[in-house]
């Protein structure tokens, strides 16, 4: 049996006791090495599919909305809001795929949402040593889509998840490392009637209680909704890329 290292006070550790330095890749705070999606996670909306008994009434409503809805005048706020609003009575619970580069283009905040999460992926890039690497938010961050920034957006989302993702390329340059990064701005939202919002269709106020029966009574269905955007990006040193460039839609 060998003999333990002094651990006197006053005098240093050996090297053998002294614990690893930390790694850089591995201590920032919002992102990490890697491919995985962070967790994502849903509020319970209006409960239970097809928990409650059909009602004449309600089958009466539900077509008497989709009726407006399919009417090019119709006074629902927007065209987003419409569309999730038909994929919600279709009643098939399938996933559906935003217009995400709408959303962004359409609502301020969701525009500084996407301008900070390159800019959280950018500063863990930079630490990087050159060579290939996979890189993930370790978690979702959230954000609101405001009634006063657009009523579209509001209605056909409101709250919503976000992270991102990508590959940085990462090599000696002219005026300093160059990095070549494909990043993926990420979305998630669960389409469902949980409270808290009312809006008009056709004259009628339509309340979430009132939308989320259609669900319990098995004749609309709530939905998981995904989104994506994808930015390639090249940049020498110190010269990133500008808030236009990180929002600006490939072919425009």
């Amino acid at each position: 049996m060998g003999i333990a290292p002094s651990t006197r006070p006053g005098r240093p550790p050996m090297p053998s006791m002294l614990p690893p330095p930390p790694d850089p890749f591995l201590s920032d705070a919002n992102y990490e090495t890697g491919t995985a999606n962070p967790r994502l996670r849903h509020d319970p909306g209006a409960g239970a599919w097809r928990s409650r008994p059909i009602t004449a009434g309600a089958v009466a409503q539900r077509t008497a909305i989709q009726a407006v809805l399919g009417v090019p005048t119709m006074v629902y706020p927007g065209i987003n809001a419409t569309r999730h609003m038909q994929h919600y009575l279709n009643n098939t619970g399938r996933d559906y795929e935003i217009d995400l580069e709408d959303m962004i283009a359409s609502v301020p905040t969701a525009k500084r949402a996407m301008i900070a999460e390159f800019r959280q992926a950018q500063r863990f890039i930079s630490a990087l040593p050159n060579g290939t690497h996979y890189f993930t938010s370790r978690s979702g961050e959230s954000a609101y889509n405001y009634k006063g920034e657009s009523a579209d957006w509001f209605f056909a989302i409101g709250g919503y998840t976000y992270w991102g993702k990508g590959m940085a390329k990462i090599s000696a340059g002219t005026i300093g490392r160059r990095f070549e990064v494909d990043f993926e701005y990420h979305f998630y939202d669960r389409y469902n009637w949980d409270g808290g919002k009312k809006v008009t269709i056709g004259g009628i106020e339509v309340t979430d209680e009132f939308m989320g029966e259609f669900h319990r009574q098995g004749l609309a269905r709530e939905f998981d909704c995904h989104g994506k955007i994808e930015r390639h990006f090249t940049w020498e040193g110190a010269a990133t890329p500008g808030e236009e460039a990180i929002l600006k839609k490939p072919g425009r």
